[in-house]
């Protein structure tokens, strides 16, 4: 299971285990050093865009940075009846990772379910996105741009626009493919 501490005490290891100060470590992710503190003390939870940046920028397995372990599978990986790695970002915002065990992914699937009134942060990443809404209604604001979907509906927008995904039922279940 997914621990905010866990995962800053991780990334503040590897930070220093490649030799970059707060400052330095801030800079190549494109964020102040003061926010990337907040991150690595574990005040605040990180996105899970920059999650992924964090392990792009130490050339680590991100499943490494989530879990503490690394990814097994060079083949394929198979998730069975949506039973993947679960991930409680925080209350009313989950996620299932189905292709945790898989090595040197491009792309991250992820069942999404987020409950009406929890609004997360805008985010922004590499690559590119798609979500596709499974049950529920979903606002999903990129940029400037607001998009309402509802159950078999789906939108591919530019990650490295500011985005989130809002509730616009008692939940929304949508999958969602990252790019990395």
């Amino acid at each position: 299971m997914y621990s905010i501490q866990e995962v800053s005490e991780r990334i503040k290891d590897l930070r220093n285990f490649n030799d970059y100060t707060v400052e330095e470590f801030a800079k190549k992710l494109g964020i102040t050093a003061d926010e990337y503190a907040e991150y690595e003390s574990g005040e605040k939870d990180i996105p899970i865009g920059l999650l992924y940046n964090i392990a792009t920028v130490l050339e680590v397995d991100a499943s490494f940075v989530l879990f503490g372990k690394g990814s097994t599978q060079r083949i394929a990986t198979a998730v069975y009846n949506g039973n993947g790695i679960e991930i409680e970002r925080y209350e009313g915002y989950s996620f299932i990772s189905l292709n945790a065990d898989f090595v040197d992914r491009q792309l991250e699937p992820m069942i999404v379910t987020i409950d009406e009134g929890v609004t997360p942060e805008l985010v922004k990443h590499t690559g590119q996105e798609f979500n596709y809404v499974l049950e529920g209604a979903l606002r999903v604001i990129v940029g400037e741009k607001e998009f309402y979907l509802r159950a078999g509906d789906s939108l591919y927008f530019d990650a490295t626009l500011p985005h989130a995904q809002v509730a616009m039922s008692k939940s929304a279940k949508f999958i969602t493919v990252i790019q990395k």
